[in-house]
């Protein structure tokens, strides 16, 4: 019995994937809220509350932004500065 117990918890772990959220799916969150602000999908005394919701993810968005777009802007400016 022991040796089954040892197999399902060994399973189990393969078996279940961990949820997970990405930067894409925190700009998909500010895309909805903008749409539905847009839209008239908030009544006035939820508005607060649902700006506070987007400056967060906003703000962790821009904290968390790949710093591969500051590295490619970074030559253009020096190559412009050589010319």
């Amino acid at each position: 019995m022991s040796e089954e117990t040892t197999t399902e918890e060994q399973v189990l772990p393969e078996t279940q994937n961990e949820p997970a959220i990405s930067l894409a799916d925190f700009a998909a969150m500010l895309q909805v809220i903008d749409v539905c602000t847009t839209r008239g999908g908030f009544r006035g005394e939820e508005l607060s509350s649902v700006g506070q919701l987007r400056d967060r993810v906003s703000a962790f968005l821009e904290f968390h932004k790949p710093e591969e777009a500051a590295e490619e802007e970074a030559p253009a400016d020096s190559d412009e500065a050589e010319a």
